[in-house]
């Protein structure tokens, strides 16, 4: 898989009325004519696909120093939000990576450091740059636990792999040839285990609807934690994209210590659900 440049969108459907979440092509700038950020521009036609119904719309999208404006052209009135665009990984980027075998202890020592280290150095100032790479740390720590985790239950039973291929739209579409199989017994497998490595695990929604295929796990059960991992999630975005400024140029001053501290409480939560409910006991 090459890289590709590109958007995660969120939008609702014109065709199905669906929540979609999904990646988007992006025109990739001139770089190398490029003398500063602003100059990092771009625009052209691409398509929208809505992973729900297959859905494939036209689209237009202007890239202004990665930042993306993308307009369906026959659904004028359907609001498209975009993340900042970026080179996807390549697929040899994982090709070393071997799952931990215990997710919740890698979250909960990187939980403790920085949580130990917030109180020793935080600060009640809001815009502090430390409070926000102490927050941004445990959304960090927040995905690779969601992620290992995921992948690590799917890699170990065949059961959840019958099931993401049978209710994933993204997987159902996924179609090799006899010579492929014919060339690697693994390759369901294999196909199965790269897809889940290419999710965004800041993306909760995308997120827990592969838990509740795979695991039937529902992640997102309480209305207010639910809007509270979100914003905290819209939070991290203009942490590492936007150097903790908002899409309008203010500084974001949310990043209070306690703030920060109960963030990651209800980040804690999160764990622990998805822990009991895969606890055997």
């Amino acid at each position: 898989m090459s890289q590709r440049f590109e958007t995660h969108v969120q939008f609702v459907c014109p065709a199905c009325a669906a929540h979609a979440h999904t990646a988007v092509d992006v025109p990739e700038p001139d770089w190398g004519a490029a003398e500063s950020s602003s100059d990092l521009s771009s625009e052209g036609e691409t398509e929208v696909n809505c992973p729900h119904c297959n859905a494939v719309f036209d689209a237009y999208v202007i890239n202004s120093a990665g930042d993306c404006d993308i307009r369906l052209n026959d659904h004028k009135d359907t609001a498209v939000a975009a993340d900042m665009a970026f080179f996807s990984p390549e697929e040899d980027e994982w090709s070393d990576y071997e799952l931990p075998e215990n997710p919740y202890s890698i979250w909960m020592a990187s939980y403790e450091q920085a949580r130990t280290f917030l109180e020793a150095h935080g600060s009640e100032d809001g815009g502090s740059l430390l409070n926000r790479m102490v927050f941004a740390q445990h959304v960090a720590a927040l995905e690779a636990f969601l992620g290992d985790t995921l992948i690590k239950a799917v890699l170990d039973d065949r059961k959840v792999i019958v099931r993401l291929l049978e209710n994933d739209t993204e997987l159902r579409k996924d179609r090799v040839s006899l010579l492929d199989v014919q060339g690697n017994p693994n390759l369901v497998v294999d196909r199965v285990a790269g897809y889940l490595r290419d999710v965004r695990y800041h993306n909760l929604a995308k997120v827990s609807i592969l838990y509740k295929i795979a695991l039937g796990i529902d992640l997102l059960i309480e209305k207010d934690q639910t809007d509270r991992l979100f914003a905290a999630i819209q939070l991290r975005h203009d942490c590492v994209h936007r150097n903790g400024f908002d899409k309008d140029g203010v500084k974001l001053e949310n990043f209070t210590e306690v703030y920060v501290s109960e963030t990651a409480a209800e980040f804690g939560k999160l764990v622990d659900r998805i822990g009991l409910a895969l606890s055997p006991f």
